[in-house]
């Protein structure tokens, strides 16, 4: 090999090696640094496997569940949604939000949204964000997501469990604007693995 042609790898790398770095800031990073990465609307704790089986069940009123589509729509002005990160009927690369797996969720506009999200993950770390940009994901995706579509529409990733505890975080934000958008998880390369779902916002 020319010594031209080591050097122009040596460049490619040291690029590609970059690019890694600045993507894990993005999705990780913290007050001053990432778009998706601390949220101060939001505080983490942590649940059981006992805490996290009540929450998950589903609420009375408010909700419509639609297996043969995959569909969950909420009803209200004040909506709470629970989504757990790698559920356990689902792959790790998954949401599970009342039983299914990235479903489609219709919320009506103005509506106050509450989402708690609870990582069940027992080797990874994983975090949401609603967002305008659609799939397909690629695998350094975060960085061409156009950030969150409503102000604190997304929830820093959180830590895999940790002796028989799992993590949990929420957020609170408003629904301004009716359209399509999506959730996913900002983890590099979590997306493009299929980790999101259908966001829709209803007049």
């Amino acid at each position: 090999m020319s010594r031209k042609g080591f050097i122009g790898i040596l460049i490619i790398g040291a690029v590609l090696i970059a690019a890694g770095v600045g993507t894990m800031i993005f999705a990780f990073g913290g007050n001053e640094m990432g778009r998706f990465g601390y949220n101060s609307n939001s505080i983490t704790t942590t649940f059981n496997a006992t805490e996290v089986e009540r929450l998950s069940s589903i609420p009375s009123t408010g909700v419509k569940i639609d297996k043969k589509t995959n569909t969950i729509e909420f009803y209200g002005s004040k909506v709470s949604i629970l989504i757990i990160a790698s559920p356990e009927n689902g792959s790790m690369y998954s949401f599970g939000v009342y039983g299914l797996v990235n479903p489609t969720i219709i919320v009506p506009k103005d509506a106050q949204i509450s989402v708690q999200l609870i990582n069940m993950d027992d080797d990874m770390y994983h975090g949401i964000v609603i967002t305008a940009g659609p799939p397909p994901y690629f695998y350094m995706g975060t960085m061409m997501f156009d950030g969150p579509a409503f102000a604190n529409s997304y929830i820093q990733p959180l830590p895999q469990e940790r002796n028989g505890e799992y993590f949990g975080s929420s957020t609170t934000f408003t629904l301004s604007t009716s359209g399509t958008f999506y959730y996913i998880c900002q983890v590099v390369g979590h997306a493009s693995k299929g980790m999101y779902g259908k966001f829709v916002v209803k007049d």
